[in-house]
């Protein structure tokens, strides 16, 4: 999942929801439904290539299903395919919040509105045993704002590991690679004539690569119920093809996120624990 910007409970559950529950919880059967609340406190830039940052925190109500064959749980709502364990199905999820013209770099421009992100992401589990797990993972989301103006597309395909250290103790990395459509890059990094300033020159974005990326996370439970988590994003522009665009102010985007969920709800029914 993407995380650009701030201020409404839609981007804490975003940011939250890749984060709070861990990949390795502890060993045993789990519980086939949960509910329960995450809260926690992010930072990060206003836009990818933005030098102004937001921070907030906010508490999240959360769901989990584990089924035979469907899963809803940190990474959305997920269903194997073709009665492949290894090849599962689900949706890819981004936001981006809204960037004012009191942003520095983008004073006396117009606004960017509130954005949604959706689309299907296949995973592919290439390797898997007691301990760990590598995944390959393909999305493509469209764009929308909340005025219905289709953004364009953007597709982040990555190299996604998950280990369990111990049985209280789960850890995540991933390293991809964020590609976008000419729509997308020219709305955040396009500058028209009408907006050129002697320190913002016209620039035209265009499609292709538009960073590389590293992630990482780790989760503690502290018993079954509550669980704590950080993560950081690390991003480089510099490999993009935007990165010449004045609105690039900084090629290194890192947001990070710690918190803390809890699950007041657990069912009785339980569901096997992937990694016994």
């Amino acid at each position: 999942m993407r995380f650009d910007y701030l201020t409404t409970p839609a981007c804490a559950f975003v940011l939250f929801a890749s984060c709070w529950i861990p990949a390795a919880g502890a060993a045993g059967a789990l519980p086939r439904w949960e509910a329960g609340i995450a809260a926690g406190a992010a930072t990060l830039p206003q836009y990818m290539g933005s030098d102004e940052r937001y921070t907030f925190a906010l508490p999240v109500p959360f769901i989990i299903y584990r089924g035979e064959r469907v899963n809803l749980d940190r990474e959305g709502l997920r269903a194997e395919l073709f009665d492949k364990h290894d090849l599962t199905l689900d949706a890819s999820l981004g936001i981006g919040l809204p960037v004012r013209n009191s942003n520095r770099a983008r004073a006396g421009m117009p606004s960017l509105y509130f954005s949604l992100q959706a689309g299907p992401r296949l995973n592919w589990r290439v390797y898997a045993d007691n301990n760990s797990a590598w995944s390959i993972r393909l999305p493509w989301r469209g764009v929308m704002d909340i005025r219905g103006h289709y953004l364009g597309w953007v597709s982040e395909p990555d190299l996604h590991m998950e280990m369990k250290a111990t049985d209280r103790i789960g850890l995540r990395f991933s390293a991809g690679a964020l590609f976008a459509s000419r729509k997308f890059n020219a709305t955040y990094y396009s500058v028209d004539p009408v907006y050129a300033t002697a320190t913002r020159p016209t620039y035209q974005a265009r499609a292709g690569l538009h960073s590389l990326s590293l992630s990482g996370a780790a989760f503690w439970s502290i018993n079954n119920r509550l669980r704590l988590f950080t993560a950081l994003r690390y991003r480089n522009l510099r490999a993009g093809v935007i990165h010449n665009s004045p609105l690039v102010k900084t090629p290194h985007y890192l947001s990070g996120t710690i918190g803390a969920a809890w699950s007041f709800y657990q069912s009785d029914e339980r569901a096997p624990n992937p990694y016994d």
